[in-house]
């Protein structure tokens, strides 16, 4: 395996483990050939600078703080571009920038990492001792690697809040109450006076169906109390929405039977507490994982997860499918032209297309780059003529919506695509297999209208 294979191998690893920053950028050295990578970010003291990840070619180096002036590191944040080359000369430029001197790099290159928003949160960067040479496939591969980190560390972050969460929650007030047999509040702690906007004296002697209303007295919370009314102790977790509240809250709740001296269960005592946030936090943790921060298209790990599900349930269904490889033609010379972020709005555009043309059953997914899957389930017909009219009908009425002109930022922009299909008549086969039996048919799509378009 070459370099430049081992390095996308790394980069295309699932990352759910805490290594993927060390892969990116062990794949960020193989790639470029430097000796050293990086990912920092402003810190949080004035003036300095963290890196947060540190390659230095054979072993992971511990996180550290420097100051930001005088270092190359401030140049990626003062300048207008996303990347940054100094190619050679590093220690004549930054002649204070310890760092530098005891490497012996002479050559540096960054990237800029931003956020949903587009704003600059951090960056990626190589050292060499070296001279580097800027080329556009290096470039490219910058770019991917710079976005998918953000991705990864908005969601370590979000992680990082969700544990604070959670010790935060097994240090706060729970919601304590006994409801007898009856269905009635009889004792409520202070915490039931938030939950309901009424005083404890107020709560005392209603209901459960007149505090929280019929509907979800009758299927949320009577069987739960029933069970415990059973000598059954539960623990679960429902949504709740008491009528004076904007929005539901996710509770999570305890069920213990209360006995009497002889025996017999009188009630339940009933523990609560808000994990509404906790689980707010979880589906941000969820979707991040699943979804193209750029697009809100399904990922590759989720269109894999999705397409095998298709896969075993169309072994026992009479449902064709099919799948399309999408590439935007001569993708390159609009961000050449035009700037990554008029790029980037050409993508946002290229998936609501596609979203709007799709549907609502298929899959829709960038994969990377200019490259989009959409996965389709259609009625199956007895012939492969049958079939195959279906194929032509879908890549019609793709280059129809997505052979198209665009305007952003006032500039008018021509878009095409060239589409691969492929009509899955294995369904055992590995969900990566029929990917790429798309994707060749696409570049054979591209090659054609290339051809094409020279003897014209």
């Amino acid at each position: 395996m070459t370099d430049i294979e081992q390095a996308f191998a790394l980069l295309a690893a699932p990352c759910t483990d805490e290594q993927f920053f060390s892969r990116a950028l062990k794949a960020l050295t193989l790639f470029t050939g430097c000796r050293w990578a990086g990912f920092a970010q402003p810190s949080d003291i004035k003036g300095c600078g963290e890196v947060i990840a540190f390659f230095d070619g054979e072993n992971n180096l511990p996180p550290f703080k420097f100051e930001l002036k005088g270092s190359p590191c401030e140049r990626v944040y003062q300048d207008n571009k996303c990347h940054l080359i100094f190619g050679s000369g590093l220690q004549q430029m930054f002649p204070s920038f310890e760092l530098i001197r005891k490497l012996g790099a002479d050559s540096y290159q960054a990237e800029k990492i931003v956020n949903d928003n587009g704003k600059v949160f951090g960056h990626i960067f190589v050292l060499d001792s070296k001279p580097q040479q800027e080329n556009c496939n290096s470039n490219e591969f910058f770019r991917v690697v710079a976005q998918r980190i953000g991705v990864e560390y908005q969601r370590h972050i979000v992680t990082q809040k969700l544990e604070q969460r959670h010790k935060m929650i097994a240090s706060s007030e729970h919601l304590m109450s006994f409801v007898d047999r009856h269905y009635i509040y009889r004792v409520v702690s202070k915490g039931y006076e938030t939950l309901f906007n009424l005083t404890q004296e107020q709560i005392i002697g209603k209901s459960v169906t007149e505090l929280h209303g019929p509907s979800v007295f009758k299927n949320q919370i009577k069987p739960l109390l029933d069970r415990a009314f059973q000598g059954e102790q539960i623990q679960t977790q429902i949504w709740v929405h008491p009528p004076h509240l904007k929005n539901p809250l996710f509770l999570s709740v305890h069920h213990n039977p209360y006995y009497d001296p002889s025996g017999k269960i009188k009630g339940s005592i009933v523990s609560a507490h808000d994990i509404t946030e906790l689980e707010q936090t979880k589906s941000k943790i969820e979707y991040l994982a699943n979804h193209d921060s750029l697009s809100g298209l399904a990922n590759r790990r989720s269109l894999f997860y999705q397409l095998e599900k298709l896969l075993d349930e169309g072994r026992n269904s009479q449902k064709g499918l099919a799948i399309a490889y999408l590439d935007i033609d001569n993708f390159k010379s609009i961000n050449d032209n035009f700037g990554h972020q008029v790029g980037d709005q050409v993508l946002v555009a290229v998936a609501n297309i596609l979203t709007r043309t799709a549907l609502h059953q298929d899959i829709i997914s960038r994969i990377g780059g200019d490259e989009f899957i959409l996965v389709t389930t259609f009625e199956c017909q007895q012939t492969h003529r049958s079939n195959q009219a279906h194929l032509n009908s879908l890549r019609k009425q793709l280059h129809n919506a997505l052979c198209t002109q665009l305007l952003i930022n006032g500039h008018r922009i021509k878009i095409s695509v060239s589409v691969g299909l492929h009509l899955v008549n294995d369904f055992s086969a590995e969900p990566s297999s029929l990917i790429n039996h798309a994707d060749n048919e696409m570049f054979k799509q591209k090659q054609r209208r290339m051809i094409g378009n020279s003897r014209e």
